[in-house]
């Protein structure tokens, strides 16, 4: 009687190694993607976060009852109390947690169109003669749209 290795050998089968290629490489065609591009992220946490910024001028000047101006530029958006840009250190606005100068920078591939200063009156009110609408621009576009009559930022 011959014996037999069969039910001793060990290792995996050709079928199971090519599966497991298979999976691993559909696994790396869906994640990657997300692990290495986060240009669509990044364009949309920008724009909520530009629009969170003009929001906090707008408030900040009613509150503190003078006007303050986003000074804008294609990468970053900053607050002043004036529309000189650059902003002088003795005009820079504070931030939400008091840290001045208060600027956002918009992270690689993203840009902000058009270049402008916005100001708001201690009233709270824009000093535009149309409704402002900025694109944030990278992986998508979204638009940030200032209302002319009360200031009323949205996307």
């Amino acid at each position: 009687m011959a014996h037999s290795n069969r039910g001793t050998s060990r290792g995996f089968t050709m079928v199971e190694l090519i599966l497991v290629m298979v999976i691993a490489g559909i696994i790396a065609a869906v994640a990657m993607p997300r692990l290495v591009g986060n240009n669509g992220f990044d364009t949309r946490g920008f724009a909520d976060e530009l629009a969170a910024t003009l929001r906090f001028a707008q408030k900040l000047a009613v509150a503190q009852r003078r006007a303050v101006f986003v000074q804008i530029t294609a990468a970053d958006a900053s607050l002043c109390y004036v529309a000189t840009s650059p902003c002088p250190a003795a005009d820079q606005a504070p931030g939400p947690g008091g840290e001045k100068p208060y600027t956002i920078t918009a992270p690689n591939g993203v840009a902000i169109a058009p270049a402008t200063t916005l100001g708001f009156a201690a009233s709270g009110g824009p000093d535009i003669t149309a409704p402002l609408v900025l694109q944030v621009v990278g992986a998508a576009t979204y638009p940030i749209r200032v209302e002319r009559e009360t200031g009323y930022v949205h996307e």
